[in-house]
């Protein structure tokens, strides 16, 4: 049975929630993904710890912002990304995941192993392991 740890990226990439979305989508473009975590370091948050907040994504670029006619360079990332996330344990078999996402009507969900956020599975991911 294949789980999510040996499908999940590692690498998060990550983008600060007061970003505009032509970084997102410039830094999207130069790492050649699909995807961004989306964080927030807070005054309240020790030095230079971060809490993920949410994930932006292409499709969210696209139909939350470009279709609105948002002007790009103002508007930020914290304001087109999809939050809450789903996070689901790095143990899961990849079919529970699939079943997930088609239940909730997302493409991403957060890994975590131990209540810690370890990785990122997308769609395209599950699957490319199915094959």
């Amino acid at each position: 049975m294949n789980t999510l740890a040996s499908t999940m990226t590692t690498s998060l990439q990550k983008i600060e929630a007061h970003a505009n979305v032509i970084i997102a989508s410039q830094q999207m473009r130069d790492k050649k993904v699909g995807s961004l975590v989306v964080v927030r370091h807070g005054e309240l948050m020790r030095d230079q710890e971060e809490e993920i907040i949410g994930l932006i994504t292409e499709a969210d670029i696209i139909r939350k912002a470009v279709a609105a006619e948002q002007d790009l360079q103002t508007t930020s990332v914290d304001t087109v990304m999809t939050s809450p996330m789903i996070t689901v344990e790095a143990s899961w078999p990849i079919e529970d995941a699939l079943e997930m996402m088609r239940d909730s009507g997302v493409r991403h969900l957060l890994v975590a192993q131990n209540r810690v956020v370890v990785g990122l599975v997308s769609l395209r991911d599950l699957i490319a392991s199915e094959q």
